[in-house]
């Protein structure tokens, strides 16, 4: 009972952000004021040193669709291994890219236009900047690193070794957030997206996922 209250909490309060986030995104783009002041940021970020910009760049073709598409394979298969369960792994990975769906949605109904400090990249996307998809790319690559991990975890340690169970969560979380800000900060760094647009994807996406998992656990216990 008191998973399943969780979950309707859970689920109401990610839904509520889910459709304020669309309103956020258009007062963004209308907001000369707030432009301006993201764009100085991403001005200032642009004084940093080159070889941050280089190490950025690689972050965008590893965390582009089709890089975020080959991580998330060899997650699954490796979480396969793991498991041996195949309904485990398609769980996992829809669990992990859900938020995907969602954030392709809002660039296309908000259409926030990149920032200035994007014009002339050769990294520059073709969709519109909020929320940021790279971004988004790096919570389910994390969503799914931990999933597998837990995975892990359960299979490696008996039931009695809880603490070392929490442990190896635990770093795997730290791992998918460092991740996650990593990804989040080179978007920056490029130039390529308003602070707004990783901050968005930052909280939005692991809300949409964790809403998917407690859903999916609350309908297969009751399937038993």
């Amino acid at each position: 009972m008191h998973t399943r209250t969780r979950t309707i909490a859970v689920v109401v309060a990610t839904a509520l952000l889910c459709a304020i986030v669309p309103m956020i995104g258009i007062s963004l783009r209308n907001s000369v004021a707030i432009t301006s002041r993201e764009t100085n940021i991403l001005q200032n970020l642009a004084r940093l040193p080159e070889g941050l910009r280089d190490c950025s760049a690689v972050l965008a073709f590893m965390f582009s669709t089709i890089g975020c598409i080959a991580l998330l394979v060899i997650l699954a298969g490796i979480d396969l291994r793991i498991t041996k369960d195949r309904k485990i792994v398609v769980r996992d990975v829809i669990v992990s890219a859900t938020p995907i769906l969602y954030v392709n949605g809002i660039k296309w109904l908000v259409e926030r236009p990149r920032p200035i400090t994007s014009v002339g990249s050769g990294l520059l996307p073709g969709d519109p900047s909020f929320p940021s998809g790279h971004t988004a790319a790096a919570v389910i690559v994390s969503v799914m690193m931990i999933l597998t991990v837990r995975n892990l975890a359960r299979k490696r340690f008996p039931d009695g070794e809880t603490d070392r169970k929490r442990i190896l969560l635990r770093r795997a979380v730290i791992g998918g957030v460092a991740i996650v800000i990593t990804v989040a900060c080179s978007r920056l760094l490029l130039g390529l997206h308003f602070p707004t647009d990783v901050l968005t994807s930052a909280t939005v996406c692991p809300l949409i996922s964790y809403a998917v998992w407690c859903v999916w656990n609350v309908a297969t216990s009751s399937g038993k």
